[in-house]
């Protein structure tokens, strides 16, 4: 059983003074959402949130909650704070902090939260030692009011570990995968081949021994992973022995982990690491993925829905407007469309797109979330919380702060 420790340190916030010790929410700011006129052909109309508690914060994420609502996390720099705070019905509840350290800020490696069906928190963070990184994950019952003592999944070595992704499950545990490097940091640079590794927490709160899942994966590209009715299921950018990097896809089924399988053969071969890993979600046994390829310089980022619970895909849909960067991420609603958003170029700024795309393929009109003066704004973070769906992602500039906007699916 992990033992619980209370993170009761007070933190600078914009707003609120301290964090909370009681596991009682309460509201604490209502923020009105002001949803600009959409343009004639958008089919989703998008409603700037103020986050009151961003300050000089960094790599935002959000996951949601069970009532319609989301939790949103970030790191906030004056303290090296890992923080989240609940927004429900149009208001936000005291932030919290999970850990503060030496906490990695990277835009492309970034800490998250999980909800799990009954209620459990999950937080996975990475904290730095020298030039070594290392993945933590504690769990929360009561609202995370308090944590459990951090956990850390692989073995301690002078190496990186990170790219995590948390998947709760129904029966009070949790799968935790990552990319592992202790392999990597005993190879030379030329031959360095990072793995993909899993563990489980049970209900105590035990961690299990890790597993391989593949043995020569891209080092830097971010993990997804998704709960169907017949198990987790993973995605990542594989690494082939000629440098091929295209997404392959692993299950857990009653027999174990599968064998990594091609999600779809785009054939992009790049001697480096493009930073630019997939996105995952699933409800039943459907399943949509979202990722970037530039394979015959021919940028462009795809979606590819599953009715298998991911044990196949159908053909690929491209959904960018012709320049993308990628930077993915993609949402199930209940009717069985999908909402995906990405970084588009335009001219000297870039944009954050989002478009719904039919079960059937059929695509939906791009709409403009946001638009920035580069690449600052990292890697917008999507969720969608029964038919609400939010996007967080960084304000960029030299403060950086949290945006955030809703998405509503359907303009009257």
């Amino acid at each position: 059983m992990l033992r619980v420790v209370p993170h009761c340190i007070p933190i600078v916030l914009t707003v609120l003074a301290a964090v909370s010790c009681t596991d009682e929410l309460r509201p604490t700011v209502s923020t009105k959402q002001t949803a600009p006129a959409p343009h004639p052909s958008a089919d989703l109309a998008v409603a700037a949130i103020r986050v009151p508690f961003s300050g000089a914060s960094v790599e935002p994420n959000i996951a949601a909650d069970r009532n319609g609502g989301f939790v949103v996390s970030w790191i906030e720099k004056a303290t090296s704070s890992f923080i989240f705070a609940p927004y429900r019905d149009g208001s936000w509840f005291q932030p919290r902090m999970i850990t503060h350290g030496r906490l990695l800020v990277n835009k492309a490696d970034f800490p998250s939260i999980a909800v799990a069906p009954e209620g459990t928190l999950y937080a996975q963070w990475i904290e730095t030692k020298g030039e070594a990184t290392s993945i933590r994950v504690a769990q929360s019952t009561d609202n995370g009011a308090t944590w459990s003592a951090p956990l850390r999944p692989h073995a301690d070595a002078a190496s990186e570990f990170g790219f995590a992704s948390l998947l709760p499950a129904h029966d009070r545990s949790a799968h935790l995968i990552w990319v592992d490097g202790a392999k990597a940091a005993q190879q030379s640079e030329a031959d360095a081949e990072n793995e993909l590794h899993a563990a489980t927490i049970d209900a105590g709160g035990k961690l299990s021994a890790a597993v391989t899942l593949d043995p020569r994966i891209c080092d830097c590209c971010q993990t997804a992973a998704a709960m169907t009715d017949d198990g987790p299921v993973v995605a990542y950018r594989d690494r082939s022995p000629d440098e091929v990097r295209d997404i392959s896809v692993i299950r857990l089924t009653p027999d174990g982990w599968t064998q990594p399988k091609t999600l779809h053969a785009d054939g992009w071969k790049i001697a480096a690491c493009p930073v630019n890993g997939p996105q995952l979600d699933a409800k039943g046994k459907q399943v949509i993925a979202a990722w970037f390829t530039d394979a015959g310089n021919h940028p462009r980022v795809s979606v590819a829905f599953s009715r298998d619970s991911g044990a196949s895909f159908g053909a690929p849909v491209v959904v960018d407007d012709g320049k993308p960067i990628g930077h993915v991420d993609v949402g199930l609603l209940d009717d069985g469309s999908a909402i995906v958003t990405w970084l588009e170029q335009s001219g000297e700024k870039v944009r954050i797109e989002a478009r719904r795309i039919e079960s059937d393929g059929t695509r939906g009109n791009a709409t403009i979330v946001a638009e920035a003066s580069s690449t600052a704004v990292g890697f917008p973070r999507l969720a969608v919380s029964k038919q609400n769906v939010a996007v967080v992602w960084n304000g960029g500039g030299t403060e950086p702060s949290i945006r955030m906007a809703t998405i509503r699916t359907s303009i009257k």
